[in-house]
């Protein structure tokens, strides 16, 4: 008997934890996880957990951006779960605009698509929310073009970083302009994919993406892989 051709999963998830990294803004709680049930008192253990929608490796849904946006518990599942293409990219720089000449080699076959910009690197560091590569309005129109309906990376964010959120520019047109492209055009984001730089290239890959189902929620961390 042939032995079976084992198939190869790679978890993009970072595990949810206390002291775990999040953007520096009053709207983004830190992480508490406290134990309530103890094996040794009530025979069982039980965890509270305080985790905000964009925890770790999460799923922007457009409500995020988008007044009376699609919800993530209203995100079809055939959005989450599908065909999708691997697109490394480590060779940009810092604070680099991903431009179409850097993706125009690419075959779009698959309507998801995954960005590895090499920023893995930086978890858990004062660097991984500064100076990473960014989306520019062109590429983001590009996409939209192609009808491309899911879009992750292993960045924090697909907007510039640079961008100063203060009175001024929080719901102005320069606050988080490629985020409101794609989410407006119900592009479902997923940020902080961990692992990228373990996919191999050329490979037909699924993706699942699965954030929790938390009702009338912007966002919600999920469980993402391929295989």
């Amino acid at each position: 008997m042939k032995d079976a051709i084992k198939t190869i999963m790679i978890d993009l998830t970072y595990p949810i934890e206390n002291e775990m990294p999040k953007f520096h803004a009053y709207w983004h709680p830190d992480v508490s996880i406290k134990s309530l049930g103890h094996h040794q008192k009530e025979g069982r253990s039980t965890l509270r957990l305080i985790v905000g929608s964009h925890t770790g490796t999460h799923i922007d849904a457009p409500l995020h951006f988008i007044e009376h946006g699609k919800s993530v518990d209203n995100i079809p599942l055939d959005r989450l779960i599908g065909p999708v293409t691997v697109i490394h990219l480590t060779h940009l720089h810092k604070n680099d605009p991903l431009q179409i000449e850097h993706i125009h080699h690419v075959s779009l076959k698959t309507k998801k698509l995954i960005f590895h910009f090499g920023w893995g690197k930086y978890w858990k560091t004062d660097s991984f929310y500064m100076d990473y590569p960014f989306f520019s309005k062109e590429v983001a129109q590009y996409l939209i073009s192609k009808g491309i309906d899911f879009i992750g990376m292993d960045t924090p964010s697909p907007d510039d970083s640079r961008i100063i959120i203060n009175k001024e520019t929080i719901g102005s047109d320069q606050d988080s302009p490629i985020h409101k492209l794609f989410l407006s055009n119900d592009i479902i984001i997923a940020e902080y994919l961990a692992n990228l730089d373990t996919i191999p290239e050329k490979k037909d890959w699924q993706v699942i993406a699965m954030p929790l189902k938390i009702k009338d929620a912007d966002g919600a961390p999920a469980r993402i892989c391929i295989y």
